[in-house]
């Protein structure tokens, strides 16, 4: 009786060591840092396009992200990260599997210059206001840093914190061009006094603007236009010294490349939801064959100076010099 138990017990835990292990093959893990709408629709095109695999999709701002993947290096439970700063990709590429072995010819020339990821986007960033709150508070529509220091603005103004956000540290980085950097630093102190909060994430902004919590968010171009097209009374507002911007980037993690699964998610993503999502979300073109289907979508935005943009050691400067205006 005995016996029999524990070859029944023997063979009962060598199946589901096997029906565990073909889990976790079938499993593809991908940390994303995009938007939640850009989210939801990687993970429905994802159910429709790979029925067999479990496919996670697990949304982490791009500061935890970077710290996690610089912690965890190649042990992270991810396969691909999506949609992380270039700088923090940069900074943390060590962990990045070759993938030059992957077809990239839907790319414009220039776009990709390491083999260890590829530009998800480029994305840029100005100033988006509530226009019927401005209409009924007769207040004057800011064009500028300068104009957004104007007392009239207290309490009334959203900007992702560039601790954790490529949205944030973008404004800052332009600030620094512009101003030079001890003056950016002052002007972010005298901001701060009208600054209602400082958001996690870059989709924060115009989220508290969508919900009537402020009347001016530092944020995404394309999120200012889906909300217009959602029918909110949004204007976007150019800077004056010309529109933010800044790029993401994707990859797999070190280890994780010759799993056939994550190549196929990963080759899905490079050819399928990457022109997909430049199309429906986020327009600035990367791709050969990339056509917008944005309505309303400014077509005559001039770039602001970037200079810096994907310096790691430039960022790591700069938000040590954050930390004396939000520490």
């Amino acid at each position: 009786m005995k016996k029999t138990l524990l070859i029944f017990i023997t063979i009962f835990m060598i199946i589901c060591t096997f029906t565990g292990c073909q889990k976790q093959e079938n499993r593809v893990v991908i940390y994303s840092s995009m938007e939640e709408e850009r989210n939801q629709a990687l993970i429905e095109q994802l159910k429709t396009e790979f029925p067999d695999l479990d496919v996670v999709v697990q949304h982490i701002a791009t500061g935890n992200c970077a710290a996690k993947i610089k912690n965890e290096g190649s042990n992270t439970e991810a396969d691909i990260i999506l949609g992380l700063a270039t700088s923090y990709v940069r900074d943390t590429q060590d962990n990045f599997a070759d993938i030059s072995n992957f077809d990239t010819s839907n790319y414009l020339e220039n776009v990709n210059n390491t083999k260890n990821y590829l530009i998800w986007e480029k994305y840029t960033m100005t100033i988006i206001i509530d226009k019927n709150y401005f209409d009924k508070n007769n207040l004057p529509i800011p064009h500028s840093y300068e104009d957004l220091l104007n007392p009239l603005y207290k309490d009334l103004i959203a900007m992702s914190d560039p601790k954790t956000s490529g949205t944030g540290y973008g404004f800052f980085l332009n600030a620094v061009n512009v101003m030079g950097e001890d003056q950016a630093v002052e002007y972010f102190k005298k901001l701060k006094e009208n600054i209602r909060e400082f958001s996690t994430s870059g989709s924060g902004p115009t989220n508290l603007l969508k919900q009537g919590e402020v009347a001016i968010a530092l944020g995404m171009v394309a999120q200012g236009v889906h909300a217009i097209n959602e029918g909110y009374d949004f204007e976007i507002v150019p800077l004056d010294t010309g529109v933010v911007y800044n790029t993401c980037a994707y990859g797999i993690i070190k280890g994780k490349e010759d799993n056939e699964n994550v190549q196929r998610v990963f080759d899905w993503l490079i050819h399928s939801f990457n022109k997909y999502d430049k199309e429906h979300f986020m327009p600035s073109k990367i791709l050969k064959d990339q056509h917008s289907q944005i309505p309303n979508y400014p077509d005559d935005l001039q770039d602001g100076d970037m200079t810096g943009i994907e310096s790691t050691e430039r960022m790591q400067e700069l938000l040590t010099r954050w930390a004396e205006i939000n520490g």
